[in-house]
């Protein structure tokens, strides 16, 4: 009798944390997709908003670390750090006189 209850129990119990553990790999799926289809669009906004989707994903990879296991959290990296380390020079060829630039 004390076999079937505990069997029982057992059984309760992974009915309840199996499909649990199936949701969040899931989620953490589509999460990631969605941090990469957004990273893909970072060199086209301002350095504010790509620091701030930075620590966006930072967070959520703090709360979940098996996301960086994701096969795209490098790549979202990659993003990041690329529209990060651009730099925009524009030169006005309408100046008169000279121009001293002193670093």
């Amino acid at each position: 009798m004390r076999k079937t209850a505990l069997c029982v129990l057992m059984m309760i119990g992974a009915g309840i944390l199996l499909p649990s553990c199936e949701k969040t790999a899931t989620d953490s799926f589509t999460i990631m997709e969605s941090f990469y289809t957004e990273s893909k669009g970072l060199q086209t906004v301002s350095k504010d908003s790509v620091n701030r989707f930075s620590d966006k994903v930072n967070g959520y990879v703090v709360t979940n670390p098996q996301a960086k296991n994701h096969s795209k959290y490098k790549l979202i990296m990659d993003n990041i750090k690329d529209a990060t380390l651009r730099l925009t020079i524009e030169v006005d060829d309408e100046w008169a006189g000279d121009t001293t630039i002193t670093f």
